[in-house]
Parts: C-alpha cells; sequence; structure tokens
C-alpha cells in the first residue's frame, strides 16, 4: 500500500503533539510551582494528539481502499 507524504506528516505531527503532552506532564512532576498548569497543558496536548492521530487514521483507511478499488 503506498502511503502519501500528507498522510505521512499528519500522522508524525500527531504523534509529536502526543510526545509533547508526555513532556508536559513529566515537567509538571519534577516542577512543582506550576504543577496544574504543566498537568492541563499535557492533558490538552495528548487530546489533541490524540483526536489528530485518529482522524489521520480513519481518514486514511477509506483512501487506501478506493485506491485499491480503482486498481
Amino acid at each position: 500500500m503506498e502511503v502519501r507524504t500528507l498522510d505521512k506528516t499528519i500522522l508524525s505531527v500527531s504523534i509529536i503533539l502526543i510526545g509533547l503532552g508526555v513532556g508536559f506532564l513529566a515537567v509538571g512532576s519534577i516542577d512543582y510551582t506550576l504543577s496544574s498548569a504543566y498537568s492541563t497543558g499535557g492533558l490538552l496536548w495528548l487530546v489533541i494528539g490524540g483526536v489528530t492521530l485518529g482522524l489521520s487514521l480513519k481518514v486514511n483507511r477509506p483512501k487506501k481502499q478506493q485506491i485499491g478499488a480503482l486498481r
């Protein structure tokens, strides 16, 4: 199956966003002065990254089926 460059980009960006959320949560446990801000930001980035990842996989699946049907 062929994976296009835009699909790879969206997938990699969603993984980066999830990593950003994990980083925020990790820093929140290290720096206690802004712990609630880091945990809120971490959860926000995890949600945004998860939604982006889910949408990219959901859109990518019918695209692959359409490409396979055209061949």
